[in-house]
């Protein structure tokens, strides 16, 4: 695994973001969301034998979690009584130390958390690889790096795994998994090096790489082979929030004390120093060891006063010439004559009809200033579908929320610097005769339910009369109005739908060997009341091609794009010796946007510039980097382009199984969303075993990737 000095988390700036949940579930495939909260750990993390290590906290959907528990570790799914992983409570974040004894074996690490008064569960949240230590005789050189920040994209700076004599052969190199494996590269020569090709920033610190390396006793870990020290001087320093109020001082002493500051820069040997103060004054102090700024009791300072406060930042990289980077208006102080404490805080109690959007705002009488307001003890039922104005405390939900029908409690703290207060009232939803929450329909794979909304077809004369049954719904038999409409994605232009819901499909035209893709929408009543729903329908045209008929079942692969996943082998016939048999994606790749962000644009890539600002445009240049990108390529997505670098492709076939491999946090745009969506591209196969030949082979769209960060 590679490691960063912990002191490099100090670095990231954080960014909370407040989100009003209305997305696709993660069990069923209709648009509205069932999940009220869901963590998200990061992928495998490879460790070794006494070999410490750090999993960053989960990313999280809905409110902020806390209370973070381990309530159960499996090897093999067997629970273990391992004392090895800890958590942080508060955080999430998990530590593993004291690894010299621990059996090797992937462990799963299930993971409980408190979010708004209720506790959740989360099964094999976290996976660890405790691997073997590689054989004696292995070591790098040079095993540590210094690489100036502002060189990381340009460094020809490497490390070479060697060997000691003959003994040991190395047939395989990778990065080890973990927080920051995309950092770097390794070749398939065994050199180690900074991964130019990373579209996100290395921020500076110190990294401890390991590596994972096949020998002929099989898979081993090299821990910490290697060591990359990123310094660089003070680029950045970050306040949050960096504008606040004080009350002046009267018969009662008043203070202030800033947050600890975020430094993108080295922290070997950081010093703070105010620079500079405007109006002039010394009546602020500065930490030097962490930044944080303070006004003390019998400052003195008046009403109406505003005063801006340049800090200097110095470290172990600045030249002894230099006195460090200024930092001006790092933050801003403003005094007041007074701060009214708060007073009158209350909501009237409110009625709303379920599924329309609506704002709720404290009544008229309330007094307080510099005011902070937050939600309390938000219920299961209110989870994800209310948010609040911190500045202003206005209360809302949005259109298509899903807040049962009932009585619901809402509770909302005020504070500022004089106190705080909590008060209560109540929100009652009544029935909206429209409301539904899903569309349902079938599969004829014999799939369960998680696999639905599927079908495959074997003829062109099958086509011709293909039905697909009218969907269950929970729409209302006393809703005023329902309109269904359904819209080809992919190849389904001719799909008709009738006023229950089926799809005919005698239209559309046959394809050898095709998947294609319609979205299908019920919307019931109108104005305010009105719902909509919809789902996507896949369908897969199945045929020999060349006299080999490959299928997927499912032919939908299902994927979280956070941490990747791969598809079921398919089954496949036509080919006697099925070693010969060679498959790569090709060409004509398309991503259809299902309930992702407004900017993944839907679409088909092409390489004359009419696509560039296309999401599948987007995981393209992530892919590339620095490098120009090349969007008429199939390397993204190829295993023959990438066999010493697969972990850095998007996705490929796997070539002993032919299953497809997606790898972890490649299909992201660059919003720094993750995808939420299906991708199309055609695949090659040849069936005489020569790899030269693939790119002429035969042709087929035999597999649709269908992302969302629930699954």
């Amino acid at each position: 695994m590679n490691l960063s000095n912990l002191t490099s988390r100090l670095f990231l700036i954080l960014i909370v973001l407040s989100l009003s949940i209305v997305g696709t579930s993660c069990t069923d495939t209709e648009t509205v969301d069932q999940t009220p909260f869901a963590i998200y750990y990061s992928g495998m993390t490879d460790i070794g034998p006494s070999m410490s290590a750090n999993i960053s906290a989960p990313t999280y959907l809905g409110s902020a979690p806390s209370n973070f528990t381990i309530f159960r570790v499996s090897l093999n799914d067997a629970p273990v009584n391992v004392e090895c992983f800890s958590i942080d409570a508060e955080t999430g974040s998990i530590a593993i130390r004291n690894t010299n004894e621990l059996e090797v074996g992937v462990y799963q690490i299930s993971v409980s958390c408190v979010s708004n008064g209720k506790t959740y569960e989360f099964k094999n949240a976290v996976s660890v690889n405790m691997m073997r230590p590689v054989p004696e005789g292995i070591k790098v050189e040079p095993n540590y790096l210094t690489i100036d920040y502002a060189d990381l994209k340009t460094s020809t700076l490497k490390a070479k795994v060697t060997t000691e004599g003959e003994h040991v052969s190395i047939s395989q190199y990778r990065i080890a998994e973990g927080d920051y494996q995309e950092y770097f590269s390794i070749s398939a020569t065994g050199e180690v090096s900074i991964n130019t090709k990373y579209n996100g920033d290395i921020l500076p610190g110190i990294y401890k790489v390991s590596l994972v390396l096949k020998t002929e006793a099989g898979e081993g870990i090299f821990t910490d082979a290697v060591t990359f020290n990123i310094t660089s001087k003070p680029l950045a320093l970050t306040y949050a929030p960096n504008t606040g109020k004080m009350e002046e001082e009267t018969a009662n002493p008043t203070s202030y004390t800033t947050s600890i500051p975020t430094l993108k820069g080295s922290l070997e040997g950081v010093v703070y120093s105010i620079a500079n103060v405007t109006p002039a004054t010394d009546k602020f102090i500065i930490d030097a060891e962490t930044g944080v700024i303070s006004v003390l009791q019998g400052h003195g300072l008046k009403a109406g006063d505003s005063y801006s406060i340049d800090v200097n930042v110095r470290n172990n990289y600045n030249t002894a010439e230099e006195t460090g980077k200024v930092f001006e208006n790092a933050f801003t102080l403003e005094v007041v004559g007074f701060i009214a404490p708060i007073e009158n805080f209350k909501y009237n109690n409110e009625t709303k009809t379920q599924s329309t959007s609506f704002v709720i705002n404290h009544t008229e009488d309330f007094i307080g200033d510099e005011v902070t307001f937050t939600l309390e003890n938000v219920s299961e039922a209110l989870n994800g579908q209310i948010a609040i104005d911190a500045s202003n405390g206005a209360i809302s939900a949005k259109k298509g929320n899903t807040i049962p029908v009932g009585t619901h409690t809402i509770s909302v703290m005020a504070s500022n610097a004089k106190g705080e207060q909590t008060t209560s009232f109540t929100l009652t939803i009544e029935k909206n005769k429209n409301f539904f929450t899903y569309i349902k329909y079938g599969n004829n794979l014999g799939l369960s339910d998680t696999h639905a909304y599927q079908y495959r077809i074997n003829s062109s004369d099958e086509l011709a009369s293909f039905i697909v049954n009218a969907p269950t719904t929970d729409i209302p038999a006393e809703a005023t109005s329902i309109k269904w409409e359904v819209a080809s994605k992919l190849n389904m232009g001719g799909i008709t739908i009738d006023e229950n819901g089926a799809l005919n499909l005698s239209e559309v035209a046959w394809a050898n060997a095709r998947c294609g893709m319609a979205m299908v929408t019920a919307t019931t009543g109108s104005g305010d009341e009105e719902v909509s729903v919809s789902v996507p329908v896949f369908f897969h045209l199945s045929s020999a091609v060349n006299g080999v008929t490959i299928n997927y079942t499912p032919f939908v692969c299902q994927v979280n794009p956070r941490t990747g996943g791969r598809s079921v082998a398919p089954s496949v016939e036509g080919v006697a010796d099925m070693n010969n048999l060679l498959m790569d994606y090709r060409r004509t790749f398309s991503y259809y946007n299902i309930n992702g962000s407004d900017s993944h644009i839907s679409g088909q890539l092409k390489n004359d510039g009419s696509t560039d600002s296309f999401f599948i445009a987007q995981v393209w240049r992530n892919f590339y980097g620095t490098a120009k990108p090349n969007y008429g390529a199939k390397k993204p997505v190829s295993y023959y382009d990438n066999k010493a670098a697969l972990s850095t492709t998007l996705a490929y076939v796997d070539p002993s199984d032919k299953s497809i491999v997606v790898n972890p946090g490649k299909w992201i745009g660059e919003d720094k969303v993750y995808a939420n969506g299906v991708m199309c591209g055609q695949i090659t196969f040849v069936t005489n075993g020569v790899e030269s030949g693939i790119n002429n082979g035969s042709q087929i769209f035999p597999i649709l990737l269908w992302f969302d960060e629930k699954f």
